[in-house]
């Protein structure tokens, strides 16, 4: 039986049902159709998990919008502020919300403390107060105009019983900023101030802010007010500049010996910008007559004879020849030298190295010898001294 022949006897059975039968057969196709549907999307429905929790009205309702503006399913949980979203999509979800910037910020500052905690330990409390202070801190600079988000990171010694050994707190701060934005120096003195301020022994030096794209903000930040102004920030971009070069430099040579991507090179530059004015004065052994005064003298004188007595008082006229002669001559010589001396004046221009150190890390495991190597490369690339 071919195929025409199988659908020619099956129209020929259904025209001869009664129209109750094919009611009743469509019916039942229906039904099975419908019911083979709802059991295909039970088994393999998406499971909804929390994309965000405890999130407050506002910020929910952004996310809601957005969600909606993407097409993507969600639910709204049991709990206050729950967003749920299938599994499947949930990091992606993330990712983009992220990178569309509709969210301040997901954490819970001081109002962690607003439930009582039974069971909680003294490390659970300080760590829920770094936590809250965090991001206490972290509202207060996405305030700026200038600031899409921020994250604050604030490192708390442990207490020690003894006052002395108490050790500084510690804080870093990334920025990310708004397109075309830029913070003034101001403000990032402002940002400092406020970490400072507001972390119990936490000096303003051991603040770091860093932007999104890696740039130092707060260096500089921390210096005496007369060693500030546009000349020392010139100087930090010569100094960082300098640094920059010698670390794409022994990069690129790590690059060729070891491969790509498995060297990480931080090079740190002390330079001196005093401008020295150095003059020197070396005094010859011989010296040049500069003048000079010749004076003679020469004198001739004649003595008287005679006896000595009454008889020899008589006047008597000598005989020729009988006197005697002295002469005497004297010479005076006066000189004046001209000192031999050569003058030197040196002008020493500023950003002299005065110091210079370098740390490379490699990815992977080395043979002594290949440490070796790499340490006389990297010496040769930076200019290394031993004296300096």
């Amino acid at each position: 039986m071919n195929v025409n022949q199988a659908m020619s006897t099956a129209a020929e059975k259904w025209t001869s049902l009664s129209t109750p039968r094919k009611a009743l057969i469509i019916g039942g196709a229906a039904v099975l159709l419908i019911g083979l549907i709802l059991l295909g999307q039970f088994f393999i429905k998406d499971e909804y998990v929390p994309l965000f929790s405890e999130l407050p009205s506002d910020e929910m309702g952004a996310v809601v919008d957005k969600l909606e503006e993407m097409n993507i399913p969600y639910k709204v949980g049991k709990d206050d502020g729950d967003i749920l979203v299938p599994e499947n999509i949930l990091y992606k979800t993330r990712l983009q919300l992220a990178s569309a910037g509709v969210l301040s910020g997901t954490g819970k500052g001081f109002e962690l403390f607003d439930e009582s905690q039974l069971g909680a330990t003294d490390f659970d409390r300080r760590l829920n107060y770094q936590r809250a202070l965090q991001e206490e801190l972290r509202r207060t600079i996405v305030y700026l105009d200038e600031v899409e988000n921020a994250r604050v990171h604030i490192n708390l010694p442990e207490r020690s019983v003894f006052i002395e050994d108490d050790g500084d707190a510690s804080a870093s701060v990334v920025l990310s900023l708004k397109p075309l934005a830029e913070l003034r120096p101001e403000q990032v003195k402002g940002i400092v101030h406020l970490i400072s301020s507001s972390v119990e022994n936490l000096p303003v030096e051991n603040v770091n802010v860093i932007d999104t794209k890696g740039n130092i903000l707060s260096e500089g930040i921390a210096l005496p007010e007369d060693a500030k102004g546009p000349l020392h920030k010139e100087q930090m971009d010569l100094k960082r500049e300098f640094e920059k070069n010698l670390e794409t430099r022994v990069e690129r040579m790590m690059e060729k010996i070891l491969g790509p991507n498995r060297t990480v090179v931080m090079v740190t530059a002390n330079l001196n910008f005093d401008q020295r004015e150095v003059s020197q004065i070396e005094y010859g052994e011989d010296g040049v007559i500069r003048s000079e005064q010749l004076v003679e003298k020469s004198s001739i004188s004649e003595g008287m004879g005679g006896v000595p007595g009454t008889a020899g008082n008589i006047g008597t006229y000598p005989a020729e020849g009988g006197g005697q002669q002295s002469s005497q001559e004297e010479t005076d010589v006066t000189r004046n030298y001209e000192i031999d001396q050569i003058e030197e004046r040196v002008v020493y221009a500023p950003g002299g190295i005065e110091n210079l150190s370098t740390s490379v890390t490699v990815d992977g495991e080395l043979a002594a010898d290949e440490v070796g190597e790499i340490q006389d490369i990297v010496q040769a690339a930076v200019g290394y001294q031993p004296e300096r």
